[in-house]
């Protein structure tokens, strides 16, 4: 099945445990390959409210891709911490393998 940006564009990102972890906002691509290698995603503001940083999955971390959602390994799930501030809960990401910045 071929995408296109458009179809792409605000597509949802779950993990396989079912955690939303937001929709697909960007992407980069290898020039040499024209393939994508990173996902650009941002956090929904109703899911996670606190994150104020897209995050960014490789292409190796995506288990399945289809019209209607994006799939990814667990590694790339939120972990909910209780804000002194507030008691709405708040995500972060865990650890998953580092992608250099460009």
């Amino acid at each position: 099945m071929r995408f296109y940006g458009k179809t792409l564009n605000h597509l949802p990102v779950e993990n396989r445990s079912g955690d939303k972890l937001g929709r697909i906002v960007d992407f980069e691509m290898d020039p040499e390959n024209h393939q994508i290698v990173v996902y650009v995603v941002r956090p929904s503001r109703l899911t996670s409210p606190l994150v104020k940083s897209d995050l960014r999955i490789s292409d190796s971390q995506v288990v399945s891709l289809t019209a209607e959602k994006m799939v990814v390994e667990d590694n790339v799930k939120p972990a909910v911490v209780a804000d002194s501030r507030r008691s709405r809960p708040r995500f972060l990401k865990e650890a998953s393998p580092a992608l250099p910045r460009q």
